[in-house]
């Protein structure tokens, strides 16, 4: 649910309230079941305007002891991650400071939209006076300082987004393949920016035939996105990127090497 009218370039805030289920979806049945969407979903612009529709990459903030993290192992009901999202393999434009909640179901989002370089700004010292004001920004610095978090990992996804032509209806749909993390390097290192040639394959619990599929919605789910959940022959499930990627990067023997 869009909370808060866009702001002023560089200050602009929102949010939104959503259901959100996983599924993990055979790709045969992807490509055969997405036909059924003419008409009723089209990709989201965002991602066209930044000419990157196929990749978004995720810079995840947390403490030493990965509290949020482990708010997600122990199955707590009420968790959050701070993250820093962009569109395409490395950033080109503006960048999006994200706090997500999830209580059971529900998936509440905040996001603070700023350009590249003050997004730069406050990665290198979230502690630092903010360079813009917004509620957004502010509640990421407080819960950010408040824990200790700083930038962790890198994770990257290529992705197909849709969302309902019909605005009123504020339904989307993702398809998630091609998963990777990589840890952040050390001081001095812009944390934005991953190498290409360190991405590791996230695991995905699967045998590679079947990718990752998120349907969002407000309200009511639409008739006809039901019927592509059933046509997908999925099976639902509760799957993070970011806890995959954090625990992958427990047992990674380079991990510590990676980050000095």
């Amino acid at each position: 649910m869009l909370r808060e009218a866009a702001k002023p370039a560089g200050s602009s805030t929102e949010s939104f309230e959503r259901f959100e289920y996983k599924f993990w979806a055979p790709r045969e049945a992807v490509d055969r079941v997405l036909r059924l969407l003419d008409g009723e979903m089209e990709q989201d612009a965002v991602a066209l305007r930044t000419e990157a529709s196929q990749v978004n990459t995720s810079l995840y903030f947390d403490s030493p002891h990965f509290t949020f993290l482990e708010q997600h192992v122990s199955g707590s009901p009420d968790r959050i991650k701070l993250r820093v999202r962009y569109y395409g393999d490395a950033p080109r434009a503006e960048c999006f400071f994200e706090i997500k909640r999830r209580q059971n179901a529900v998936v509440m989002k905040r996001r603070a939209v700023l350009p590249l370089d003050l997004s730069r700004e406050v990665v290198r010292d979230v502690s630092r006076p903010l360079p813009v004001q917004n509620a957004a920004l502010n509640t990421f610095q407080y819960l950010a300082v408040r824990c200790q978090a700083t930038p962790k990992l890198l994770v990257r996804a290529r992705r197909l987004a849709l969302r309902a032509i019909d605005r009123r209806l504020d339904t989307r749909l993702t398809v998630d393949d091609d998963m990777a993390w990589q840890p952040v390097s050390g001081s001095g290192h812009d944390a934005l920016t991953p190498d290409p040639a360190r991405w590791r394959r996230l695991p995905s619990g699967s045998d590679g035939s079947r990718v990752l599929v998120e349907v969002k919605y407000r309200d009511e789910r639409p008739w006809w996105l039901g019927q592509v959940v059933r046509g997908l022959s999925a099976f639902r499930l509760s799957f993070s990127k970011y806890v995959s990627a954090a625990l992958s990067a427990r047992h990674d023997p380079f991990f510590t090497m990676d980050r000095l």
